[in-house]
């Protein structure tokens, strides 16, 4: 027990490394129905009292797998990962009682209540052994399992359901609630992207699709998140370990069109982002992703996405952006009039700073609405982006023997716009490059559905429009310095934006090159 429950610290940091601030899951509202007595009751005598909450909390519902969601969702909501048990190095009871009275848990904690309270509500669930591909996974497969999870039997088929990582995340020492439901019912074709059972009979699919621990180990991380927005895999899949001779593309399926994509590359060590070594391309449900590496370091590669129509924002801040920026400039926005000092307590309500990584999380509720609604508000005013990504695939990459990078300090690919990232149909067939040559003749051309008018202009000059062919792709060759020349003709120009109108009148940036 003391085994699983101390891999697990990485494990659950890892569970929601990027996101977004007021969940897009949200909990079912009876978690906060229950009658005081039975709420306080079933903390103070377990043993007693848990009938009566499981029975307030499913009473009237004829579906099992909606009965196991509330009682995931009330778990969620009211047991918190016990981060001080795990760095004390002394692991306690982690049977149901104890859970309850403590109020917090570690993986084998939330399985053994979730256990428990499936069967008082006569649904049948079981205990999952095995291995977890999260933070600090070494590419190796250790001997004795790192996690623990749950599989409920519904009807006549079994479903998957890890309620410890749906709890929230450690950052450093600190558990930081944050509500998922990502883990719940995940397909369990999906779930083996991350999660594979020591016995294979509970991996819940055909014999045709068992995973062997040699494909677990080679495949990335793919968390249920990845699902959730509608991915699918095209064609061929990141390793685990990707080894480049050159720039690689991974091909994908998206049904949704209002969900907006972004690759990313970090150093490994350091988790030091590196600029403009990704690049998206997109047409209807199908999306291509460009990944490239500078040097022979190692690295980690990452795609982030969110959905265009609804309203998210960061979930964590630095201590400098929120001390320096966001907190004065709300403060202002308070002696303008612009919002109540009630409003802007919200937000200092909201937040709260864990000093071992300089960083403000939010104090998550879903519940207080009014103070969400305040935040939220705060947040407009102040124009802060409504798209915060979140991680939903990752895997390490790295140049080969011979492949060595495209160069320190380069500039791989464009600079793309926000814009750009929430096209549904506009693809850059070239240059796909980061910067350009001045001097150099140049061939633009780009597939786009989302604009019937694509112009280049060097520095704010000129708009030169490419032209639409009969295939519909936008096309057009100037020389860089001469037909694409700087708004002060007396400078050589620094850099060239391409973009894009919908009515041939209003026009919006979409990606920059840099000029050499």
């Amino acid at each position: 027990m003391k085994h699983t429950s101390k891999i697990f610290l990485c494990l659950l940091a890892a569970a929601l490394l990027s996101g977004t601030a007021f969940a897009r899951d949200m909990m079912n509202a009876r978690v906060r129905n229950v009658p005081g007595d039975i709420a306080s009751g079933v903390t103070q005598n377990p043993k007693k009292n848990l009938a009566a909450l499981v029975t307030n909390l499913t009473d009237g519902l004829a579906d099992d797998g909606l009965k196991a969601r509330v009682l995931h969702d009330w778990i969620c909501d009211s047991i918190a990962y016990d981060a001080d048990m795990y760095f004390s190095g002394k692991v306690k009871k982690q049977d149901w009682e104890s859970v309850l009275k403590a109020g917090k848990a570690l993986a084998p904690g939330y399985v053994d209540l979730f256990n428990r309270m499936c069967s008082l509500a006569g649904i049948e669930s079981v205990a999952v052994k095995g291995f977890f591909k999260g933070f600090g996974y070494g590419d190796s497969i250790p001997d004795d399992p790192n996690h623990v999870w749950n599989a409920v039997k519904i009807g006549n088929s079994w479903k998957l359901v890890d309620v410890t990582l749906d709890t929230g995340s450690l950052e450093q020492r600190t558990f930081v609630k944050r509500y998922s439901a990502q883990w719940f019912f995940l397909e369990p074709e999906n779930f083996l992207y991350s999660h594979l059972p020591e016995d294979a009979s509970f991996q819940y699919v055909d014999s045709a699709r068992i995973r062997s621990k040699e494909q677990f180990k080679a495949e990335p991380y793919v968390p249920g998140v990845f699902f959730e927005y509608g991915f699918r895999f095209e064609g061929n899949m990141p390793a685990y370990r990707t080894t480049l001779t050159g720039p690689v593309q991974y091909d994908f399926t998206l049904a949704d069109s209002n969900v907006s994509v972004q690759g990313g590359v970090c150093e490994k060590m350091t988790m030091v982002k590196v600029p403009n070594a990704t690049w998206l391309s997109r047409s209807g449900d199908r999306l291509s992703l460009l990944f490239d590496v500078p040097t022979s370091k190692e690295y980690q590669a990452f795609i982030y996405a969110c959905r265009a129509d609804e309203e998210t924002y960061p979930w964590f801040f630095s201590d400098s952006e929120f001390d320096g920026k966001i907190l004065p400039a709300a403060k202002k926005l308070a002696a303008s009039g612009a919002v109540t000092k009630a409003e802007l307590k919200s937000l200092t309500d909201s937040y709260f700073k864990v000093a071992y990584n300089r960083r403000y999380y939010l104090r998550e509720d879903l519940f207080d609405e009014e103070r969400n609604e305040n935040v939220k508000k705060i947040f407009r005013l102040l124009k802060l982006s409504s798209t915060s990504m979140e991680e939903i695939l990752r895997f390490d990459i790295r140049s080969d023997g011979v492949y060595a990078g495209f160069g320190g300090n380069v500039i791989r690919f464009p600079t793309a716009y926000t814009e750009y990232t929430l096209c549904k149909n506009t693809s850059l067939v070239s240059p796909v490059t980061g910067s350009l040559k001045l001097g150099a003749k140049l061939h633009f051309e780009v597939v786009s559905g989302d604009y019937n008018s694509i112009a280049v202009s060097a520095d704010g000059g000129e708009l030169k429009k490419l032209e639409k062919g009969p295939d519909g792709v936008f096309r057009g060759d100037f020389t860089l310095g001469a037909d694409l020349a700087a708004k002060d003709d007396t400078k050589a120009p620094a850099s060239v934006s391409v973009f894009g109108s919908k009515d041939s009148h209003h026009y919006e940036g979409l990606w920059v090159y840099q000029v050499k």
